[in-house]
């Protein structure tokens, strides 16, 4: 069992690196301890940015020097993607619990690879898909799981943000990067978190002359819930999520991977008038059916009203993962119960059959 509160080591020096470590300080669990980098400079570097009155008596180092410190517990690898798999197995490799950003790896031969090097050394890996923790996505599935708009039937999720096209940088790299792997696999892993397993995939995809995914849609069926999902780099889009159900509707301000509230709408369903009768002449009406079609009336107009779900968060909201993780090494687990690798490994799997299209 690990004794709290973690001390973390962040593998990286860019901005989701960055992101982490200044969430940390809203953790409950955990706190930043060290910093690795390819490059001994770059980490000293980062490190004197995040602290720079040496108050948090940060180690920064190079990443193998990291690896072998035995006051790190755990290590969140915030680097480009293609790097992410070989840098997970090789903290796994070296006993350490690892935090890995999304996407988890590049291809799901990467992913099992991650999860086979989990299994062998016995030690927690996890996609740090950091929206699943976040008070506002905890509040969809709780709300959903209460019934709150009835049986599901659909979910639109979408997330867009207008990217100047650079050809030399990771972001627009064809095997690597592109908006699905970028983007797209929030929509996909909310789907997944939601409502389980997917069928009937389809995908549309757009790319740019390198190759790279620049926007793209899908469409798939998870049981009875049909999913419309999209992504892209081209404009900046509404960036939120609805589910719709039999008595209603439930949508995820945007960006939906961190609501600052939920907005609910109720579907009263004798609000819809009858079609068979629609054109019919209406009966004369008085007394108490008079009084009980004012009643109808105001509880027609109740349901067209949406109601707020506040759900604030502090910081940028990566602490919440991070507080999860600590929870499942304190519990002495090896997998998450919230975010298993199999859902990151199955997210990965649809991503990648919508590149290769």
């Amino acid at each position: 069992m690990t004794t709290l509160p973690i001390r973390w080591g962040i593998l990286g020096t860019g901005q989701i690196a960055r992101r982490f470590a200044n969430d940390l300080a809203f953790a409950e669990k955990g706190r930043l301890a060290a910093i690795g980098s390819r490059d001994k400079a770059r980490a000293d570097a980062f490190a004197a940015a995040l602290d720079p009155d040496g108050r948090m008596a940060l180690v920064a180092d190079t990443t193998p020097a990291i690896l072998a410190r035995a006051d790190v517990d755990a290590i969140y690898v915030g680097t480009v993607n293609r790097a992410h798999a070989a840098l997970a197995v090789t903290a796994l490799a070296a006993g350490k619990p690892v935090l890995i950003e999304k996407p988890l790896a590049v291809t799901p031969n990467e992913a099992a690879a991650i999860q086979e090097a989990a299994s062998t050394h016995n030690r927690l890996a996890m996609e740090a898909m950091w929206m699943l923790f976040t008070p506002g996505i905890v509040r969809l599935k709780a709300e959903l799981a209460a019934g709150a708009v009835g049986s599901a039937k659909s979910l639109s999720a979408n997330l867009s943000y207008a990217r100047p096209y650079r050809s030399e940088t990771a972001l627009f790299d064809p095997e690597s990067g592109g908006a699905l792997l970028d983007l797209g696999v929030y929509p996909v892993a909310l789907a997944l978190h939601l409502f389980g397993p997917a069928s009937d995939v389809q995908a549309i995809v757009e790319r740019n002359d390198r190759g790279s995914v620049r926007q793209a849609a899908l469409i798939a069926r998870h049981g009875a819930v049909l999913a419309k999902l999209s992504c892209g780099f081209e404009t900046e889009g509404p960036n939120g999520a609805t589910v719709s159900g039999e008595h209603g509707r439930l949508a995820a301000v945007g960006p939906f991977f961190c609501p600052p509230a939920l907005m609910l709408k109720r579907h009263f369903a004798g609000a819809a008038l009858d079609a068979r009768t629609a054109g019919a002449a209406a009966p004369a009406v008085t007394g108490k059916a008079r009084f009980l079609r004012l009643a109808n009336y105001r509880r027609m107009v109740s349901s067209l009203k949406a109601k707020p779900i506040p759900t604030p968060y502090r910081g940028s909201g990566l602490q919440y993962q991070a507080d999860h993780f600590a929870a499942c090494l304190q519990a002495g687990l090896t997998e998450s119960p919230v975010h298993p690798l199999s859902a990151s490994i199955a997210a990965l799997a649809i991503l990648d059959a919508a590149m290769r299209r």
